[in-house]
């Protein structure tokens, strides 16, 4: 009998044994399987296909913005991604002239415009020309900052919206900002502005937005819009006058040898440009593509604006020795300077006063920018500071 319990015990004994282990291989297949699962879909992740997207700048190569934002940004993305995202570039407009790359990205005629140009077409993006209203003092580094915060805020201008919604996230676009350029001043060819009698109606000034318009009116000086890109043609034919324009972008497109009288120590704003795809081609982008995507354009719009402040004062040096003269504001007679100032200042209320007729928010949006900028380290007239 004993005999017999033993050996039942060692039955049930070896019945366990076996039960266990076979809970366990089972549970260690499972976890295997898992894990097998898991290694798999991370390397289908990992395994981008290839993405070749069409881009087109109507700025040459030699455009700060191309040298200093888009050649870095497209070499550092295709590094980081081994190939999987690379570019077909186009510049100088040989494919899309500059100011048209909305309806060229709508079309599918192009996958990103590096050169949108929103300040050009104030009838589809009508706050982004909020950044050429005059100011004190800033630079580029000051003033890519102040894009970063204004790209980002949350603070609502219109209809429950943020700037970056109603302007661009409303038309299917993703945006990033590319670095903006240093100082407009007031250049010409020859024509000098030392007393008031020396602004008239007679002088034509090349303008980029409606901004730059309402102050050469405020000035008593007569505008002509058009692209940079015409500018050098429209001075040497004596078709104008001169510009609104900053020093280091002068010899990107020949105006460096047509400049001769500029006032400096006033500042006319920042030209500020962007670089756009639609929503649908930002989609196809795979998150992590996305994501490294975003980091770059947001880092190097800082190493951009460094660029163009560097080649200030070289240009300027340039143009001095081909030449040209910079007076600086401060040595202007009184009344001059009297008339530049108030000029500047009234800018921003005629400005503000044009798209509220419109019944959009030119006050909030005014004075969103204006924070923006006093928080990035830029000086404004009181004036302004005053505007609730």
């Amino acid at each position: 009998m004993k005999q017999v319990l033993k050996s039942v015990i060692i039955i049930i004994l070896l019945m366990a044994f076996f039960l266990v282990g076979g809970c366990s291989s089972e549970a260690t297949t499972e976890e295997n399987i898992s894990k097998g699962k898991e290694t798999v879909e991370e390397k289908i992740e990992d395994q981008v296909e290839e993405i070749r997207l069409r881009a087109s700048s109507g700025l040459t190569e030699l455009h700060f913005f191309n040298r200093g934002f888009v050649r870095p940004l497209f070499e550092r993305l295709e590094e980081e991604t081994d190939g999987a995202l690379s570019f077909e570039v186009f510049t100088a407009g040989e494919l899309i002239p500059l100011g048209t790359e909305f309806d060229a990205l709508r079309h599918g005629t192009i996958d990103i415009s590096l050169t949108l140009t929103a300040i050009y077409d104030p009838q589809r993006f009508p706050y982004t020309e909020v950044v050429m209203l005059p100011l004190h003092e800033s630079d580029a580094h000051i003033i890519a900052t102040a894009m970063q915060n204004l790209m980002k805020s949350d603070r609502e201008i219109i209809d429950g919206k943020t700037y970056y919604q109603v302007e661009f996230g409303d038309k299917d676009l993703v945006v990033f900002t590319l670095p903006p350029t240093e100082p407009y001043l007031i250049s010409t060819t020859g024509h000098r502005f030392e007393s008031l009698e020396q602004f008239s109606e007679v002088i034509r000034m090349r303008t980029a937005s409606r901004v730059h318009e309402i102050l050469s009116s405020n000035l008593n000086l007569s505008s002509l819009s058009m692209p940079i890109t015409d500018a050098y043609d429209a001075l040497s034919r004596n078709a104008l006058d001169g510009i609104f324009y900053n020093v280091p972008d002068w010899e990107a497109t020949g105006l460096d040898d047509l400049i001769n009288y500029t006032i400096e120590g006033v500042n006319l704003g920042h030209f500020v440009n962007q670089i756009a795809m639609t929503q649908a081609t930002w989609d196809k982008l795979p998150g992590k593509i996305q994501e490294k995507f975003e980091q770059a354009a947001n880092e190097l719009i800082f190493d951009g604006a460094l660029l163009t402040m560097g080649e200030a004062e070289s240009g300027k040096e340039n143009n001095i020795e081909k030449g040209g003269e910079f007076v600086h504001l401060h040595d202007l007679d009184p009344a001059t300077r009297d008339h530049i100032n108030q000029a500047m200042v009234k800018t921003w209320y005629d400005w503000i006063e044009n798209l509220e007729s419109q019944q959009l928010a030119g006050r909030e949006m005014a004075i969103l920018w204006r924070d923006m900028l006093v928080e990035a380290g830029a000086v404004l007239p009181k004036e302004i500071m005053e505007i609730e």
